[in-house]
């Protein structure tokens, strides 16, 4: 009996020889995966796979060619996956970092590099961190009401202060060991304005004193009390022995990162008014290594592990380094250190002149082969070089024998010259070259009566075409047809004109201005005014006043007469 068509069991028939058809081609790739990359048999069985599909690419059920094509994309995948697998090479058989380099020798490589370390590690034990404070200062409460003080009553007294007294931190450097005895060297703006200074060396903490700065040459020298197996001193280089381009170490504690090291070369020597001039004396040695926050005061090293400089700044647009670096040499650190530990300041050679640079101009007009050399614009009253015959207009070559390259370096060689000692100097007056021996004086101190511009005892001619007196604090000269010029005085006013006034003086004190003219004086005792004619009759009535007496001036001054008193001093 014939069975009945059905049309369910007629699909249920087809679906299992599709599933039937689907198991043999997966059965035939995992057989044998074929090649995609180059597999001849490969691409055979994926034509077969594309006839087929073909074949059923007529049938209407949508789900069944998608399970078709995610089958084969799945089994491919598979198949790429264990091809790649088995074609990974064995562990070992590739060489990795096997080039020729650059052909150096290893034995010097490693020669170099244990020349860095024997220095840093013979230098480092000598570094100390610097850490300062300001001492605390409780805010006192005032109480100041005006009732108190009308009926004559005390002024309540103010209530205690009790919040925490903490010492106020203000920053910190870097510094290194230079004697068995407990000194160490370091920068003077490390130190400036500190009331406890405290050094960091060896994992101890110690309370150092400060036994000396100087700010022109950014040195101070502190001491601390360490047992003496605690202390390393380090070893002094010949900084002035220094060659551009060799390499240096500074060592130091950046960021409070102790023990830092960076390395670099000597970029260039005796950088001069880098740093804002002044009346700083500088000589810096320029390096390119890296120098930051907490380095100041750190050793700069040679290769010999000889300390040739002192850390002191950087150049910096951004607050950050940026490749440039400055170090004091140590050879004017040494000497200035010496006066300060010896005598408790700072001693320095003094000619007593004003000086300036040789331009191109000047060069050419006085046939010099180049700028080298200083010029001399003015000479100082009674000072050693007017008392050793040194005139304006000298143009000085040499001083002991060492050329002087511009005007901050006379400066610096003067500066280094003992006081007291007779020097040589080589100068170029009227186109002809003429020596010159020359006392030294002693630079006035800082803080001493002696003025750094005029002598405290001259009363007198200063030797380029102006009288001074130290007693007033002025200097005056002719009123000619240049200072008329110069200072827009009419011809019907006549008296001497104010060239210079001393800051601080007497003069300047009572208001008197380069550019007025003086046209009468008078004493205690004087009938009246007497009208000034010349610059020496002025100097005459100055140089009898004694120490506290008084002198009047009319002063004509931008078409105006004013009156000025003023009181000599000792």
């Amino acid at each position: 009996m014939e069975t009945p068509h059905c049309p369910r069991r007629k699909n249920f028939q087809e679906r299992r020889r599709k599933v039937a058809w689907c198991s043999g081609i997966v059965h035939s790739f995992l057989e044998k995966p074929p090649n995609l990359q180059g597999d001849f048999s490969g691409c055979i069985l994926l034509c077969r796979i594309s006839a087929k599909y073909e074949r059923i690419s007529s049938m209407h059920n949508v789900r069944f060619k998608a399970f078709l094509i995610a089958g084969l994309l799945s089994v491919a995948a598979l198949a790429a996956d264990k091809d790649s697998k088995d074609s990974r090479p064995a562990r070992g058989s590739v060489e990795l970092g096997k080039g020729p380099g650059a052909q150096t020798s290893g034995s010097k490589v490693d020669e170099l590099n244990n020349l860095f370390g024997k220095v840093v590690e013979a230098v480092t034990p000598s570094v100390v961190t610097i850490t300062t404070e300001k001492k605390w200062a409780p805010q006192q409460q005032q109480f100041n009401n005006p009732l108190f003080e009308f009926f004559g009553m005390p002024q309540p007294e103010a209530p205690e202060d009790r919040s925490p007294k903490r010492n106020i931190p203000l920053g910190g450097g870097s510094g290194f060991v230079v004697a068995k005895e407990g000194y160490i060297f370091t920068n003077a703006h490390v130190v400036d304005g500190a009331d406890i200074v405290k050094v960091g060396l060896n994992n101890k903490t110690y309370t150092a004193k400060v036994v000396g700065v100087d700010k022109k040459v950014d040195v101070a020298v502190v001491r601390i009390d360490a047992p003496a197996g605690e202390l390393k001193p380090v070893d002094f280089g010949d900084s002035r022995k220094l060659q551009i381009g060799e390499w240096v170490l500074a060592i130091g504690n950046p960021f409070a990162l102790q023990n830092t090291v960076t390395t670099g070369i000597v970029s260039a020597k005796g950088r001069r008014e880098q740093m804002g001039g002044g009346d700083s004396y500088q000589d810096f040695i320029q390096t390119d290594a890296a120098v930051n926050p907490g380095n100041s005061g750190g050793p700069l090293v040679n290769l010999r592990g000889e300390v040739v400089g002192i850390n002191s700044s950087i150049y910096t647009r951004t607050g950050g380094y940026m490749g440039v670096s400055f170090a004091i040499p140590i050879n004017m650190a040494a000497k200035v250190a010496e006066d300060l530990i010896y005598e408790g300041k700072v001693t320095r050679g003094y000619l007593g002149i004003g000086i300036d640079n040789v331009d191109e101009n000047l060069a050419g007009a006085l046939g010099l082969p180049g700028t080298q050399g200083c010029l001399v614009r003015e000479v100082m009253p009674n000072g050693p070089a007017f008392k050793s015959g040194l005139k304006n207009g000298d143009i000085v070559l040499t001083v002991e024998g060492t050329q002087v390259l511009d005007a901050p370096h006379l400066r610096n060689l003067v500066a280094d010259l003992k006081p007291g000692s007779k020097c040589s100097f080589e100068v170029l007056r009227d186109g002809k070259k003429m020596s010159l021996e020359i006392k030294i004086g002693a630079k006035p101190d800082e803080n001493g009566a002696q003025d750094e511009e005029m002598s405290s005892d001259y009363d007198g001619e200063d030797g380029s075409g102006g009288f001074s007196s130290s007693k007033l604090g002025l200097r005056f000269g002719s009123l000619d047809a240049d200072a008329r010029t110069r200072y827009e005085i009419p011809k019907d006013v006549a008296g001497v004109v104010i060239l210079e006034v001393t800051d601080g003086s007497s003069a300047a004190e009572t208001g008197l201005l380069e550019g007025m003219v003086v046209t009468e004086y008078k004493r205690k005792g004087d009938s009246g005014f007497q009208p000034v004619k010349q610059p020496k009759q002025l100097l005459d009535a100055v140089k009898s006043l004694n120490s506290g007496e008084n002198i009047a001036f009319k002063v004509y001054y931008k078409g105006k007469t004013d009156l000025r008193a003023l009181r000599a001093g000792g």
